[in-house]
């Protein structure tokens, strides 16, 4: 007769081993997981082209400590970047990445089309304070200022008027002024630059300067990186622009009520035209997005 305990002892032996090999092969494959590359993470940025440089100075930083975190940051516009934060996506919209301003790191192979339609934007990016229609819209919607920009009005440099009250800049832009003569300057008409009405600072002085006046400028531009040059081109021009984009030795900047567009007098609120830069996130900063907007508050 067969011994019981005979079999049961080599069942038993036989499940023990089963066991030891499982937990070796388990252990072998988390090995090989552990050698092999590192799970890659990324995020998204859509918004302002003026902040949008600011946000590529910070990817490269970051990555300078995080080359695990791939970045795609694209100049939407300001309104379209809150949007897109708001919304989780970029909801159809092609963005395929022909604007001037975009970044990835890492870049794509050679050769392979990238497009960012229907990708989640994980931060907005915003030159000017959120609307009440805005906040209204993504209730949950956090904005964090990290840096604040006074709007500077600068003209051509055939033009000798040094400062303008903030009535008469918001009259030249209205088209109520259409002559520097009648604000002390030489008699020649005023040639106004505007930035296109989707873009961030557009927005910000129809709020900062305009009261509700509609702009009646003689040129458009979309892009913030091309205003420095047009005002410079164009004679008897006036623009606005970014305070960091002013350059004294090819354009003039002009006094607004006495006080000059300087770092100084933005910070202690003594230049009346200013506006806040802004990370946009749909809900509370969490993971990547909030590790990315700490860092651009420490001191590296």
């Amino acid at each position: 007769m067969p011994d019981r305990r005979l079999r049961s002892h080599h069942r038993a032996t036989s499940a023990s081993l089963s066991r030891r090999e499982l937990l070796a092969a388990i252990s072998a494959a988390l090995a090989h997981a552990a050698c092999g590359p590192k799970v890659t993470r990324g995020l998204r940025l859509s918004g302002s082209n003026t902040v949008f440089t600011y946000a590529r100075e910070l990817a490269v930083a970051f990555r300078a400590r995080r080359a695990d975190v791939t970045f795609r940051i694209t100049g939407d516009g300001t309104s379209r970047g809150i949007k897109f934060a708001g919304e989780g996506d970029i909801q159809g919209l092609p963005m395929d990445f022909t604007n001037r301003n975009k970044f990835m790191a890492p870049e794509p192979a050679a050769g392979v089309p990238h497009s960012s339609n229907g990708e989640a934007v994980d931060i907005g990016l915003s030159s000017r304070a959120l609307f009440q229609s805005e906040r209204e819209a993504y209730s949950s919607m956090v904005a964090t200022p990290f840096a604040y920009d006074g709007i500077a009005v600068v003209t051509h440099r055939s033009v000798t008027v040094r400062n303008l009250t903030l009535d008469q800049v918001r009259r030249i832009y209205a088209g109520m002024i259409r002559n520097w003569s009648e604000v002390g300057g030489p008699n020649a008409p005023i040639v106004v630059i505007a930035r296109d009405m989707l873009a961030g600072t557009a927005e910000a002085w129809a709020e900062l300067v305009m009261n509700g006046l509609p702009v009646m400028a003689t040129t458009m531009i979309s892009m913030a990186e091309d205003v420095p040059a047009a005002v410079t081109a164009m004679a008897n021009s006036i623009a606005y622009l970014s305070l960091t984009q002013v350059d004294a030795m090819t354009m003039n900047p002009v006094s607004i009520d006495g006080v000059a567009s300087t770092v100084e007098n933005v910070a202690s609120g003594r230049y009346p035209i200013k506006r806040p830069y802004l990370f946009v996130t749909g809900d509370t900063p969490a993971g990547l997005s909030k590790d990315y907007i700490d860092f651009a508050f420490s001191p590296e």
